[in-house]
Parts: structure tokens; C-alpha cells; sequence
């Protein structure tokens, strides 16, 4: 008799999860805005008082992508808790290497690295973070799709097979907006702070940029993620995923146009 209440039980609530609506998601014609800066691709919005998704290409929003430096977010987040990362304070030592990025050439605290996205500086906080913590704290921040090995400890979120989608990119965002994510409040206060891009009577914007750069067997492929905080107490999260058209490789429009096209976007939709 326990065995079949507790059987009708189990299939009561599978049958209610089941039944448990699926987000709201309204497609938005926004190719105008693509086409300006010569690229294709993808946007989703995500607005936290209503759950309602907004989405320009919703299955591409569904792919993964490797992350980039927008991984950068979680990594300081984890090198934070861990303490591989003291505080965001702390001084990167540039490693003598001349590379094409002049800003990266030099000594410079974390909170710098992470705005200039400097590649070496995390590649040095991930030797020091390690595989099995990666692992662990991936898994506690609902962080999917990244693979850490060994062999690409520091290479993980810029090349092989970590991928990351849209949806899943506003998920972690809409998390750490909201400060509840499973590490220290002073830790996500402290990424938020280095977030933030533009600060204005009506509007907070937060963000970060990403760039896969080319090679022989993948594209270039470009990220600009975060929210929009407004001062009538709204907020958005969005995440933006593009590459350039067939033909010629990344330029400078695709370099600035990630976090311009979501500005127009924004602009577009009433949140800046």
C-alpha cells in the first residue's frame, strides 16, 4: 500500500512538472540592426520582472558557443572564492611576452585585466585555480557546457569543445544581477562593480565582451553579455552572439559593433 501511494506520488509530481509553463519567448524581427554592422547572428533579452524572453534567431540562441572572454565573469567569481584570486586588486606580472594587444603588455591588477580582457592574466589565475576546483564550482554555479582537462587548463573557455549558449549565458547573468549565486555576496558585488560600462541619470549598463578569435576550423565569433538596471527599478538581461558575414574575417566594425548593435538594440526595445 506505501509502495503505490508513494508510486502515485512520484507520478503526480512528474505529471505537475510536466505541466509547468515554458518561458515566454516573442520573436522580434531585429535583422536591420545586424545587417548595419555586417554580421549575422543572434539576441536575447530577458526581463526579470515579468520572465517574458524577447529573442532575435531564438534557435541560435539555443546553440553553444565557446564562452570567450565572457568567461571571464565566472573565472574571477571562482578565482575570488577559491582564493587563487586574493582580490581584484591583486597585480598580474607581465610575463615578458610581446603580444598584438599593446594594453596587455604590462604589469596590472585583475580589475584592469578583466576590462582590457587580458588572455594571459587568466591563463595565470587558471594555472593557479586548477582543474578539479574548476569542476567543482562550474557544477555549484549551473555554469554548463565547459570542458576542463588537464591538457586545457588554460586554454578551455577561448578553444576545443566548451560551449555555452544565449540562454544559458542570461540564466547565469540573472543570477548574479540578483546576487544569488553560491559564492560570497562581496564577491559578486565586486564583478558586478567592474561591470558596469555606463552609468546615467535614467540607467546602469553592465557588460562584457567576447571574441573567438579565427583559425583554420572555427570562425571568428563574437560576444557582448550583461543587463540593464534602470532607474524606474526595471532591469534586462541580455546576451548577444555574432559573427561576421561570409568573406572577410573580423574588422573593426565587427570589434565595436557588438556592444554598439546592443545599444541600438536597446535604444530600439526602451531599455536605454
Amino acid at each position: 500500500m506505501l509502495r503505490t501511494c508513494y508510486l502515485l506520488l512520484s507520478l503526480s509530481c512528474v505529471l505537475l512538472l510536466g505541466a509547468a509553463p515554458a518561458p515566454r519567448v516573442t520573436e522580434r524581427n531585429l535583422q536591420r540592426h545586424f545587417d548595419q554592422y555586417g554580421v549575422r547572428g543572434s539576441f536575447l533579452l530577458y526581463e526579470t520582472a515579468t520572465g517574458r524572453f524577447t529573442a532575435y534567431q531564438e534557435k541560435r540562441c539555443r546553440r553553444g558557443f565557446l564562452p570567450a572572454s565572457t568567461f571571464k565573469i565566472p573565472n574571477t567569481l571562482i578565482g575570488l572564492q577559491t582564493g587563487a584570486l586574493p582580490d581584484t586588486a591583486t597585480l598580474c606580472r607581465w610575463d615578458g611576452v610581446k603580444r598584438d594587444f599593446p594594453q596587455w603588455n604590462q604589469d596590472m591588477p585583475y580589475a584592469r585585466a578583466l576590462r582590457v580582457s587580458c588572455v594571459p592574466c587568466y591563463q595565470q589565475l587558471a594555472r593557479k585555480v586548477g582543474v578539479k576546483p574548476y569542476q567543482q564550482w562550474l557544477r555549484k554555479l549551473h555554469y554548463p557546457g565547459i570542458v576542463v582537462t588537464p591538457g586545457t587548463l588554460d586554454t578551455f573557455w577561448l578553444d576545443g569543445k566548451s560551449q555555452i549558449s544565449q540562454f544559458e549565458q542570461v540564466d547565469f547573468l540573472r543570477r548574479l544581477q540578483a546576487e544569488t549565486l553560491p559564492v560570497a555576496v562581496r564577491h559578486q558585488r565586486a564583478v558586478k562593480q567592474l561591470l558596469i560600462l555606463q552609468k546615467t541619470p535614467t540607467h546602469t549598463l553592465y557588460g562584457k565582451t567576447g571574441w573567438r578569435f579565427y583559425s583554420a576550423t572555427n570562425p571568428d565569433n563574437g560576444w557582448f553579455v550583461g543587463w540593464v538596471e534602470r532607474a524606474d527599478g526595471r532591469t534586462a538581461i541580455f546576451a548577444l552572439n555574432v559573427e561576421p558575414q561570409p568573406g572577410p574575417k573580423a574588422d573593426e566594425r565587427f570589434l565595436t559593433g557588438r556592444r554598439a548593435l546592443t545599444e541600438a538594440i536597446l535604444r530600439e526595445m526602451q531599455w536605454l
